[in-house]
């Protein structure tokens, strides 16, 4: 894999342009930056409110798209930090902070490459098949119901399947099951062709995922949804267990903002991670 290089972060104020669902769950947050900005597909912003009224930890979004001045997030209201969020009319100002984090990077050989996303983590997979994406490479996303797709974002290299089948649109074609089970469903397991998958969601997606990707001895990336509270490395908050078999433990933890959003899937201590007593979300 090659990463390519990236402009260093940005810090300055952003403007509300839109703020509308895209989906019964899924809103589009479009963001004027007073700079324009790039980025690579797996990075992230940190977002606050500005002056007195921010909070205390800013909140992480993986980028959907950059285009010149014209940052776009796609969001859930999980918590106080995405309800404030979602009450953000045209023309109000945040800050902005990024893009942060190790991006997904390009295949250096030609081998097709299959996107996964489950809910809010659609963002990186998405903006990677729309900046990198060639005719071999293929999306797979997931929702709830037909309602929670964001059906206005995905074309017709988007295969979509959900756990029920109900207010799929007419016209639309969705899979009732597991995404995963889907990708397993559409490329045969005699199938021997050299993949790469690139998946972001919730953990037991990205350990199914994982788990296709091995048996099917595939490369697997896969874009961590953990809560980050700098974004830098400093809080130490957004630690994820990783495998290291130079230390007497055998793992060790590593700072997702820094060391990923995006990690290789065997690099991933699956029998510690999500095992926390606590989750702080939004």
């Amino acid at each position: 894999m090659t990463n390519p290089s990236t402009d260093a972060a940005l810090r300055c104020g952003a403007r509300v342009l839109n703020n509308d669902r895209v989906s019964s769950g899924l809103i589009r947050l479009d963001l004027e930056l007073e700079q324009k900005q790039d980025f690579e597909p797996g990075q992230f912003a940190m977002i606050n409110l500005p002056g007195p009224g921010a909070f205390v930890f800013s909140r992480p979004f993986s980028i959907l798209n950059i285009q010149d001045h014209v940052v776009s997030l796609l969001y859930r209201v999980v918590g106080r930090g995405t309800r404030a969020l979602e009450l953000m009319q045209p023309g109000g100002e945040l800050t902005f902070l990024g893009p942060l984090g190790q991006p997904f990077g390009i295949p250096e050989d030609n081998r097709p490459v299959i996107l996964v996303g489950g809910g809010v983590g659609l963002p990186p997979v998405w903006a990677w098949l729309k900046k990198h994406g060639r005719a071999s490479d293929a999306g797979f996303f997931g929702a709830r119901d037909g309602a929670d797709v964001p059906w206005t974002l995905l074309d017709e290299r988007w295969h979509v399947s959900v756990d029920s089948d109900k207010h799929v649109p007419a016209g639309k074609q969705a899979w009732q099951g597991l995404v995963p089970d889907l990708v397993a469903r559409e490329i045969p397991a005699d199938d021997d062709t050299p993949r790469l998958i690139m998946a972001c969601g919730p953990i037991p997606l990205l350990r199914a995922v994982a788990d296709l990707a091995s048996s099917r001895r595939w490369q697997c990336l896969v874009s961590l949804e953990e809560h980050m509270g700098c974004g830098y490395g400093a809080c130490k908050g957004c630690v994820v267990p990783v495998l290291d078999l130079s230390g007497s433990e055998g793992w060790r933890n590593a700072t997702c903002c820094q060391e990923g959003p995006v990690f290789r899937a065997e690099s991933i201590d699956w029998s510690r991670y999500g095992q926390r007593d606590f989750e702080i979300v939004g």
